[in-house]
């Protein structure tokens, strides 16, 4: 099927309806806009492997709910199934020498990737939480492998696709971000989100990451051999090490509070909405320890020059994170 199939103002209207059933939703006109699709990283690759239209598309959207009249810009994004990420990635690892060209296929449907295309969509369609984007519909149609979603269209907003700008994250944007995503993790630490778990059944375990244990290794090889600059000799011993301490450390993991994490929580993923920080592209969100996203976000906001505050903002997010969920 091609992109206008979903642009139609009775299918829209349908998507709209069942995320609303209660409500009254007349569809009256849907105009499409260009947008940028760059930002999405994993869509861009796949769509030059897909035979599907895939890709995020503007829709500019007038309806009637219960009668009142309404008019917003929406984004459909359109996405490919999960096998066809993982399969894309594989052809990338295809590209590489030895080790990772020969091990990558039998760890392929085991990255994290194998069930994207639906993971985004249980996060929108069954969870609550003003740190999400806003959700005018979700459809999933598994027998023609058709998934989308729409949502709002980022407009007047503060930071957006700011991963290369990340001087533009003052203290007071970090702080908000932390202590928002804090409310967030501790909602469901304090209870489990009413998600189907089929979707993460590649969710990090004890037995899941040992079992990755040559992958982990293959592709630490191919880093050092490729950037020996980041991954010198005494960082790749390093890392080794950590390869073969799995079980200690996962041991020590499981004794911790775990919670949905967003898994991809850079500045490529967020904004602002005024004073609100909004995190969207759920798809890779898996369970883990919260502070997973923490770190991963202060490696990216925090440049050369700020990098010595990250204990500060630690600590600062730790304390968020305890009034919320007095666990720690």
């Amino acid at each position: 099927m091609t992109p206008e199939t979903y642009f139609t103002q009775a299918f829209v209207q349908s998507v709209m309806q069942q995320k609303h059933p209660k409500k009254g939703m007349v569809v009256h006109s849907v105009s499409p806009f260009a947008i940028d699709n760059s930002a999405s990283i994993l869509v861009t690759l796949t769509s030059a492997t897909s035979d599907k239209s895939i890709g995020h598309f503007g829709l500019l959207v007038h309806w009637q709910e219960d009668g009142q009249d309404k008019t917003r810009k929406m984004v459909m994004k359109i996405k490919p199934h999960g096998r066809e990420i993982s399969s894309m990635l594989n052809g990338l690892a295809q590209m590489c020498q030895e080790p990772l060209a020969q091990v990558y296929p039998a760890f392929m449907a085991l990255t994290g990737f194998q069930h994207t295309h639906m993971r985004e969509i249980e996060v929108y369609q069954k969870l609550s939480d003003p740190i999400l984007p806003e959700i005018y519909g979700c459809y999933a149609d598994h027998e023609n492998e058709c998934y989308l979603f729409l949502m709002e269209y980022f407009e007047h907003v503060d930071l957006l696709n700011s991963v290369m700008k990340v001087n533009e994250w003052s203290d007071i944007h970090i702080r908000s971000a932390l202590s928002q995503i804090a409310k967030f993790h501790a909602t469901f630490m304090l209870q489990k989100p009413a998600l189907d778990r089929q979707y993460w059944s590649d969710t990090q375990s004890p037995d899941y990451m040992q079992r990755l244990s040559p992958l982990w290794e293959a592709l630490l090889t191919h880093a050092h051999r490729h950037f020996p600059g980041l991954y010198t000799k005494p960082r790749t011993a390093f890392l080794q090490h950590a390869i073969s301490k799995i079980p200690e450390y996962q041991k020590e993991l499981q004794a911790m509070p775990m919670t949905l994490v967003h898994n991809d929580m850079n500045p490529r993923n967020a904004c602002f909405k005024g004073s609100r920080f909004c995190l969207y592209d759920w798809e890779l969100s898996t369970f883990h320890v919260p502070q997973y996203d923490v770190v991963e976000f202060l490696c990216f906001v925090l440049d050369e020059d700020r990098y010595a505050l990250r204990k500060e903002y630690l600590e600062y997010y730790r304390k968020e994170l305890n009034q919320a969920a007095p666990l720690f």
